[in-house]
C-alpha cells in the first residue's frame, strides 16, 4: 500500500490532531479543517470511495456508469497528485526528478489511475484504489474530522468512543484488506488486463505499464512478493499434472523463466533506488 497510508494525518505529515488545538468556535474549527491541502487530499479519497461504490452497485450498466467510473479516478488523481506534490514539488524536466518519481510507489499508482481514467470502464481496476482510499478516509476521519466536529474538551465521553470505534475498525480490517489487494493485483488484475487487450477492454500499453508496476511492487512490498510466491507454487503444481500437454508445460516453463529473468534484472535497480 502506498506509504501515505500509514500517516493518518494525510499529506502534510503532521500528526497533530484537532484535539490538541486551543478552544475555538465551530466555524473556526471547520474553517481550519476545510481550508487546507490536507482536507482536499481527504476529499479526493472520499470521492474515490463514493464514486467507485456507486459505479459498482448502481450505475455499472447505466448511461452514467462511465462517468461515475471516471470520477472515481479523478478523486484518486487529486489525492495522489497532492501526495506527489508534497513529496517532490513542482514537476521538473530533469533526470534527477524522473528518478525520484520512478522510485515513488505513489507515482505508479497515479500513472495507472490516469490510464484507467481515460480507458473503458473495467470494474476490477477500482479495487485497490477503493480499499486504499477507504482506510485513508477512515484514518483522517478519526484524527481530524471527529475532533473538529466533537471537540474532546466539550465531549469527553463521546469523542474518544467514536475515535476508538474507528480505530478498532481499521485495525481489524486493514491488514486483511491490504493482503486481499496484493493478491488481487497479482492473481486477478494482471490476467484480466492482459486478456482485456484481446477482448478490446484495454489498450496494448496497459499490460506493459501494469507489468512494470507489479515488478516495482514485487521489490518493495512483502505482500506482493508473497502473492507471487504462492502463485508460482500453485502454478507449478498445476503444470505438474500428467494430463497437462507437454506443449503447454513448455510454454509455461519459458514464461516462468522470462518472468524470473525480469525480476532478477529489476533487483539492482531497486537496490540503487
Amino acid at each position: 500500500m502506498p506509504p501515505s497510508t500509514t500517516k493518518s494525518a494525510g499529506p502534510s505529515g503532521d500528526a497533530t490532531s484537532a484535539s490538541a488545538l486551543p478552544a475555538q468556535t465551530f466555524v473556526q474549527r471547520m474553517s481550519k479543517l476545510i481550508l487546507s491541502v490536507q482536507f482536499l487530499w481527504f476529499v479526493g479519497h472520499l470521492v474515490t470511495v463514493i464514486q467507485a461504490l456507486t459505479y459498482a452497485l448502481f450505475a455499472r450498466y447505466g448511461a452514467g456508469g462511465p462517468w461515475n467510473y471516471a470520477k472515481a479516478y479523478y478523486g484518486t488523481l487529486l489525492s495522489y497528485g497532492i501526495i506527489m506534490y508534497k513529496a517532490h514539488g513542482i514537476p521538473q524536466i530533469s533526470v534527477a526528478y524522473l528518478h525520484r518519481i520512478l522510485a515513488d510507489e505513489n507515482s505508479w499508482y497515479f500513472a495507472l489511475a490516469l490510464n484507467w481514467a481515460v480507458s473503458k470502464p473495467l470494474l476490477v481496476t477500482l479495487l485497490p484504489y477503493t480499499v486504499f482510499s477507504l482506510f485513508h478516509s477512515l484514518n483522517y476521519l478519526r484524527s481530524e474530522v471527529v475532533p473538529a466536529l466533537l471537540p474532546p474538551a466539550q465531549h469527553p465521553t463521546i469523542t474518544p468512543r467514536v475515535q476508538d470505534a474507528i480505530l478498532r475498525l481499521v485495525k481489524s480490517y486493514q491488514n486483511p484488506a491490504l493482503r486481499l489487494v496484493a493478491f488481487a493485483e497479482v492473481w486477478f488484475l494482471f490476467p484480466t488486463i492482459t486478456f482485456g487487450v484481446l477482448l478490446g477492454w484495454t489498450s496494448f500499453m496497459a499490460p506493459l505499464l501494469y507489468a512494470r508496476f507489479l515488478s516495482f511492487r514485487y521489490m518493495t512490498s512483502p505482500l506482493t512478493k508473497a502473492a507471487f510466491s504462492e502463485l508460482r507454487t500453485r502454478s507449478d503444481l498445476l503444470m505438474a499434472h500428467p494430463q497437462v500437454p507437454p506443449a503447454v508445460k513448455k510454454i509455461y516453463d519459458a514464461a516462468r523463466q522470462q518472468v524470473t529473468k525480469m525480476g532478477e534484472a529489476m533487483q539492482p535497480q531497486a537496490q540503487a533506488q
